[in-house]
């Protein structure tokens, strides 16, 4: 490993879930470190493998997502920069549960799993990061699981979908990155109904939208039709 992706390394292992840890554990950690670049499609794991080391993303864009016995494909989640792929694959027992792709090239930054899980141990800031990380992600998929029972209309969808962006991203402005087809898979809705709806959000005066930018003009009224 030469110098600068030692450092590189140690830039990404500062931020993050990994902000609260001890410098020297911090240290230990990027020893046991690779940077891993990717391109689109590029499949970085596959569901039902066995195990698979945990991957912060640095750059570019990763869904992950599963796929029906008849192909069809599900979006579960879109990973951004700053993010673990899947914290959970420290800990499945029955085969990773998700497949993760690239739509943006990028680079991940590979940990090995048995250094992490180490670092846990001694590290209870880092633990505490990590489940903070893992409910938030749990929240979509519940929100998710309602959507698909219909307890959750396609407005109430989009809203929260938009409040959440906000929030990770902690800007009004989301930078949409994939096309809306993926993310109308991700909140399971169709590429249509999540056309119209953003239509009659910007006509409402919720929110601005261009082809590649939407900006939150009101997050109340958003937050309102979350909650409905």
């Amino acid at each position: 490993m030469d110098n600068g992706d030692l450092q590189t390394i140690y830039a990404a292992l500062q931020a993050g879930p990994f902000a609260a840890m001890s410098e020297a554990e911090r240290q230990k950690l990027a020893q046991h470190a690779r940077l891993q670049p990717f391109s689109l499609g590029a499949t970085l794991f596959r569901e039902g493998e066995a195990a698979t080391d945990p991957m912060l993303l640095l750059s570019g864009m990763v869904k992950l997502c599963r796929h029906s016995s008849q192909g069809k494909e599900c979006v579960l989640h879109l990973v951004r920069p700053g993010r673990l792929l899947d914290a959970g694959v420290l800990f499945y027992e029955e085969g990773l549960p998700v497949t993760a792709i690239g739509v943006q090239a990028g680079t991940v930054l590979r940990i090995e799993r048995k250094a992490l899980l180490e670092s846990l141990r001694t590290e209870a800031a880092l633990g505490l990061a990590l489940l903070n990380a893992m409910s938030l992600r749990q929240r979509l998929f519940i929100n998710k699981i309602a959507g698909s029972q219909g307890r959750i209309s396609v407005s109430g969808r989009v809203a929260a979908w938009l409040l959440h962006r906000a929030k990770m991203e902690k800007s009004a402005t989301l930078s949409m990155g994939v096309t809306q087809e993926t993310l109308a898979r991700q909140m399971g809705i169709s590429r249509e109904s999540l056309s119209r709806e953003l239509s009659a959000l910007a006509s409402a005066g919720l929110i601005d939208r261009d082809r590649r930018r939407v900006t939150l003009l009101d997050a109340d009224a958003l937050r309102e039709r979350a909650e409905a």
